[in-house]
Parts: C-alpha cells; sequence; structure tokens
C-alpha cells in the first residue's frame, strides 16, 4: 500500500530530483518486502525444528520484544555477531547492544554465557 501511494506521489512530482529519490524509497521497501518474505518462512522452518520456543520464551520472560525473540533465534541458530549484523542490517556494535539488553531482559549474570542460555532453552 505504501509503495502505490509513493508511486503516485512520484507520477505527481515535476522534480526529477524528488522523484529519483522516491524511485530509491520504493526499491528499499520492496527489497524489505522480499526480505520480511524470507524472515517469516527461516521462522517456519526453525518452529518445525525448536516447537514452542518462542512460546516457552514468551511466557518466562513477557517483556521480550519482536527483535528480542529475533535475536533470540539467531543466537539458537547459533550464528556469529558479524551473521546476526547483516540479517538484522546493524553494526556489530548495534548487536552487542542489543545482546547486553536482552542479558539484562533474561537477568542473566555477567559470567553466564547468553549464547549457550538460549541454546539449552
Amino acid at each position: 500500500d505504501l509503495v502505490s501511494k509513493l508511486s503516485e506521489i512520484k507520477k505527481k512530482s515535476r522534480e526529477d530530483t524528488v522523484r529519483s529519490q522516491l524511485q530509491k524509497l520504493i526499491r528499499s521497501l520492496k527489497r524489505d518486502e522480499v526480505f520480511d518474505e524470507g524472515w517469516d518462512q527461516v521462522m517456519y522452518h526453525f518452529n518445525e525444528l525448536h516447537e514452542d520456543f518462542f512460546e516457552r520464551l514468551k511466557n518466562a520472560y513477557p517483556s521480550l520484544t519482536p527483535k528480542d525473540l529475533k535475536l533470540c533465534a539467531y543466537l539458537k541458530m547459533n550464528l556469529t555477531t558479524k551473521e546476526m549484523a547483516s540479517l538484522m542490517n546493524v553494526s556489530i556494535r548495534g548487536v552487542e547492544a542489543s545482546r547486553y539488553r536482552l542479558r539484562k531482559k533474561l537477568d542473566l549474570p555477567t559470567e553466564a554465557n547468553l549464547t549457550e542460555f538460549i541454546m539449552t532453552y
């Protein structure tokens, strides 16, 4: 819906720079849509392998956000921080910050390994 509205605005625009910027935005939204479809497929297979993983996490830690759950899934898949950064479209430092926030929400002590905790969950 958003892509079609932006396309309409682009058609009505007379300025080339505005049209160019709108086209870039439209392409970006379409790429994100394809990525989201891919994520849904990955999560379907993930849920097949790890039944009730998300439900157990949500029940034990209701404050977890969808972003936190995605990070937990990546940790369960044993991905590296660099791989997670690429998939989440954030910097490595951003993943590290997310891991830190997740540790706090899970109330893990500093000596506990977050990945090991998630792998055994």
